[in-house]
């Protein structure tokens, strides 16, 4: 199975809010984004079409879904962390109004949720459910395509790569930029990681 995980375009979000199950549109520019890279797509469509439930990555879903006349699956195990509380907020005013909270975040983000939200370690849980019912239901030469988000592509690559926890921020992920893995074997394969075009067959 060839896994190739798309991060959504960008936002007219300000780039200093925290942003995570927070719902903003893909900006002019994210729809661009994403267009030109489902137009650089190369080789068989995908069988299966997956995004999550947040609107930017269901917007750039959609892109795909008319390149390939495939129906997105949306799951919400796909989402961004829920930084609860702090949706929306500045990160500097979350820093300076929350500060205690927010160092002991800061240093522990894994096991660490948010006020109310979610903590890596969760977003490790439900993304582990998503890829095991995934590998479960594809066969060897089925090509799969999600739209997601950094912290989600980032828990995913954690599972398919066996990669530390606390390593998930060294992985470049940026928007609309493609990383894909392969299962085979037993075991994922890395073909490209954060690339601005789709690798070749």
């Amino acid at each position: 199975m060839d896994l190739i995980l798309t991060c959504h375009g960008t936002t007219d979000a300000d780039a200093a809010l925290c942003v995570g199950h927070g719902d903003p549109p893909l900006s002019a520019r994210g729809f661009t984004d994403v267009q030109g890279l489902a137009a650089g797509w190369t080789g068989a469509a995908p069988r299966f079409l997956f995004s999550s439930d947040l609107r930017r990555a269901q917007q750039s879903a959609q892109v795909f879904a008319a390149r390939f006349a495939i129906e997105p699956l949306v799951d919400e195990r796909l989402r961004e962390f829920d930084f609860g509380r702090w949706e929306g907020r500045r990160w500097d005013q979350i820093a300076r109004e929350d500060a205690l909270a927010y160092r002991h975040w800061l240093d522990n983000w894994v096991i660490q949720p948010a006020p109310d939200g979610e903590s890596f370690a969760d977003v490790l849980r439900r993304t582990a459910v998503w890829l095991s019912a995934l590998l479960g239901t594809t066969q060897g030469n089925d090509r799969v395509l999600a739209v997601a988000h950094p912290g989600s592509i980032r828990a995913l690559l954690c599972h398919a790569l066996g990669l530390p926890p606390a390593r998930a921020t060294a992985l470049a992920v940026e928007p609309a930029k493609v990383t894909r893995v392969c299962w085979r074997n037993g075991q994922f394969d890395v073909a490209c990681v954060n690339s601005a075009v789709f690798p070749a067959d």
